[in-house]
């Protein structure tokens, strides 16, 4: 009887522990997978750790393409860790207003047009979720929009509308395990470019139009400036206006953060991973970049743009540890 005793109370035990386990990985994964919406994508693969990972226009824009067709609003990249992602998104007639607990949202429209629907209050109206006293404002191609966590969003009359969404964390997840807060990285060439910016909003959104964004580059080229910096946000996040200069040496960044380069004009070819020699690269890997390409580079990873022409990029930069 003793001994039927203690294998109940194993069993029990042990389920308890997988039913912990499980729920623990459901909570990882959900944060992960967060915002997607209706109609996520299949499974997107991890970020890999120790190399680049590319993903060139063709494939963008058949992303792109198929969401529309299967009417699925969403595309991902890739998952990183911390709750990072990377998706290729639409937005359809009845997608639900949403906020997120602990990740910001950076939206790079590249088609279309849309209404904005931000900040405000999220209510319930008769079983649907509404925004109360939003702010208003028409995105076009070129424009970024930022909406830190716990801020609501929606995007209403869209047409033809598509865009970049990278996902990232600046607050705490409570299901993960605790984090560092790297310090912030001075992007632009040995600190060329370096101006003060804002820091990225807390609770409401922030807009940059694409006037803004074109003459941001405009001015780097004028001044041989490789930087302007949109903001910067918790766990050394960031978004900038980016141009490559002839001089421009090889970089590695061994504090944890990643670069995502969004080419948006120009051509150049990027050399990556392999070796760091004081300051050049051995064994690196090249590959040619144009206008629409993706070029994710982990920490510790080196990368570096030679050949350039007419090189403008988008480069949103996050911590991953």
């Amino acid at each position: 009887m003793r001994y039927k005793s203690i294998c109940a109370i194993s069993v029990v035990s042990l389920a308890f522990l997988l039913g912990n386990a499980a729920l623990g990985q459901q909570r990882a994964q959900g944060q992960r997978g967060r915002g997607a919406g209706g109609g996520e994508g299949a499974a997107a693969p991890d970020a890999p750790a120790n190399k680049t990972a590319f993903w060139p226009n063709d494939d963008i824009q058949n992303r792109w393409k198929d969401n529309e067709a299967k009417k699925t609003i969403n595309s991902r990249l890739f998952n990183g860790p911390y709750n990072i992602s990377t998706n290729v998104r639409i937005v359809l007639p009845d997608d639900p207003p949403l906020t997120h607990e602990t990740t910001a949202d950076l939206w790079i429209t590249t088609a279309g047009t849309a209404t904005a629907e931000t900040d405000g209050e999220l209510i319930d109206n008769n079983g649907q979720k509404v925004i109360r006293n939003g702010v208003r404002r028409a995105v076009h191609p070129g424009d970024v929009l930022y909406v830190p966590p716990g801020v609501p969003h929606h995007f209403v009359d869209p047409s033809g509308f598509r865009a970049f969404l990278v996902r990232f964390d600046t607050l705490q997840d409570p299901h993960l395990s605790a984090r560092r807060t790297a310090p912030a990285v001075v992007e632009g060439g040995g600190g060329r470019g370096a101006a003060a910016v804002p820091e990225a909003p807390a609770n409401k959104t922030s807009f940059w139009a694409s006037d803004d964004i074109q003459n941001r580059w405009k001015n780097n080229e004028a001044k041989k400036v490789a930087n302007s910096r949109l903001f910067n946000a918790p766990y050394s996040a960031s978004a900038n206006v980016r141009i490559v200069l002839p001089d421009d040496p090889p970089l590695i960044h061994e504090d944890g953060t990643a670069d995502l380069w969004i080419i948006t004009a120009g051509t150049a070819t990027a050399e990556t991973d392999g070796q760091m020699e004081g300051k050049t690269m051995r064994n690196g890997t090249r590959r040619p970049v144009q206008t629409g390409d993706i070029l994710y580079v982990p920490p510790g990873v080196p990368h570096h743009f030679v050949d350039v022409n007419g090189f403008r990029a988008l480069l949103v930069r996050f911590a991953t540890n």
